[in-house]
């Protein structure tokens, strides 16, 4: 800022006014004109311009400023004599080796090659008092970069009081009150039904109504039935037949005798960034394609962003939209997996927590290299995914809950993306809410009564009537034989 501020092409032309010998402090003016010529954009002097080494001035441009100076102006030792205009020179040129401001060679400030040491002694007295500014200003330099630094220190301090949230010294409501209540939640989850295909020859699961599983005096005899009219509530009873259905964490114990078990996967878990790779191009071509390591490096690259450290990365096939029908088909023995490079790669290199994909295997091989590999590594991961389509690429977290099954080897899941809701310009889907709809904690209510179907499951029934509650004389809910609610 200061070079630029004086960095100026001279040009002095004229002569003095008088030719008296001497000058006094208080005696006659002595004047002279000087022009000043903005240098050009390549800092040479300008065409027409006096060139270093030429004896005349030449034909020269328009000023682009002018000022008339008094000798007075600029005291001299009285002793000291002014030349006459019969000895100054017919031109004065710049000279960028005697310009005390030259630092680029452009010819700053006021550098002159006169023949007359007194003449040069004054026009540089000239010089030096009409560059004042620039001397103040690099005198101020200091209290300037001393007041910027200040104003920078207290906009930062002042920024950090309107951050959102610190993680090391404020609580985390505000993160759920200003990013988490405006965000979009995809269920990336199955249901888990009488009807959900499985792997392998795991047996399906079983619902049917709850029973007691005593006698309760007064309130219900042994292997009694719960219901809305005898007892205020009713319950289901579940025979999952193993712990490898639907969307699920599998863990190492599964291929592992000395891998990690449910019981083992700590909470930190619960809270992931997680980015999805679409590969739903290369699946369609070929069913059993298995995602490469080419493919996560242009993930990268298309998206900027390198896979991040203890991050969950899903595999987006679309193999889950056509779940319903391995319900009747059965699951297709060629899918969508992952190779053992890729794996190797997202684990060893990119040191991801997990990898999720739709299918139920995270292999199609008959070996099932990919799955044992994992296992023998001590790495979790998610299987059966749904939803994915509905993912931001990045940006998004992920919540993953479980059945915590003593010692099991592999737990029920519930798996939710949350995501910006500015990454969406549709409105939520099916599986799919923002927090503010739910901010007071009150679900939908079912439109017809809830009675169980031959399956053992519960749905809304139109031919059901309303139970009229607290009629049973033990029923629970009630006050003096009338309902709290």
């Amino acid at each position: 800022f200061f070079f630029c501020l004086c960095n100026f092409h001279f040009t002095i032309m004229s002569s003095m006014a008088s030719s008296s010998p001497t000058h006094k402090s208080t005696g006659a003016k002595r004047s002279f004109r000087m022009k000043m010529f903005s240098p050009s954009k390549s800092g040479k002097v300008k065409e027409g311009s006096s060139q270093p080494g030429s004896s005349a001035m030449g034909r020269l441009p328009p000023p682009s400023a002018s000022l008339e100076i008094s000798m007075s102006d600029f005291p001299t030792p009285n002793s000291t004599p002014i030349p006459s205009p019969a000895r100054m020179p017919p031109s004065v040129r710049l000279n960028s080796e005697l310009d005390p401001f030259n630092v680029s060679g452009t010819g700053a400030g006021l550098g002159v090659s006169l023949d007359d040491e007194d003449t040069r002694r004054l026009l540089h007295d000239v010089s030096m008092s009409y560059s004042f500014p620039c001397k103040s200003l690099l005198k101020l330099a200091p209290i300037i970069l001393l007041t910027a630094t200040l104003a920078a220190v207290i906009t930062s301090l002042a920024l950090r009081s309107y951050t959102p949230y610190d993680a090391s010294s404020r609580d985390f409501h505000s993160i759920f009150n200003n990013y988490l209540s405006k965000a979009r939640y995809v269920d990336l989850t199955h249901g888990v039904s009488p009807s959900i295909p499985v792997e392998m020859a795991y047996p399906v699961p079983s619902f049917s109504a709850g029973k007691s599983s005593r006698a309760i005096q007064n309130f219900a005899e042994l292997g009694q039935e719960f219901t809305y009219e005898e007892h205020g509530f009713i319950s289901t009873s579940l025979v999952l037949g193993s712990d490898q259905l639907g969307t699920a964490l599998e863990v190492p114990a599964k291929w592992n005798e000395l891998g990690a078990t449910l019981t083992d996967i700590p909470g930190s878990t619960a809270i992931r960034p997680i980015f999805v790779i679409d590969v739903t191009h290369q699946a369609t071509v070929d069913p059993g394609y298995e995602l490469q390591v080419s493919d996560i490096i242009a993930f990268e690259r298309a998206h900027l962003v390198t896979i991040s450290l203890g991050s969950v990365v899903a595999i987006r096939t679309d193999f889950s939209k056509s779940y319903s029908s391995f319900v009747t088909d059965g699951i297709p023995s060629t899918f969508p997996s992952i190779s053992l490079e890729a794996l190797e790669f997202l684990h060893d290199t990119r040191k991801v927590l997990m990898v999720g994909y739709e299918p139920f295997s995270v292999d199609s091989t008959a070996s099932q290299t990919g799955a044992a590999w994992l296992a023998h590594k001590n790495r979790p991961h998610l299987k059966g995914l749904t939803n994915l389509d509905r993912v931001l690429a990045k940006g998004c977290l992920l919540s993953v809950g479980f059945l915590k099954v003593k010692a099991g080897t592999g737990g029920l899941g519930r798996f939710v993306a949350v995501c910006p809701s500015k990454g969406y310009s549709d409105e939520p889907e099916k599986g799919e809410v923002v927090a503010i709809d739910m901010e007071d904690g009150e679900l939908s209510v079912k439109e017809h009564p809830l009675r169980r179907g031959v399956d053992g499951v519960l749905r809304s029934d139109v031919d059901a009537s309303p139970t009229d509650y607290c009629k049973a004389s033990n029923s629970l809910g009630c006050v003096d034989g009338q309902p709290v609610w």
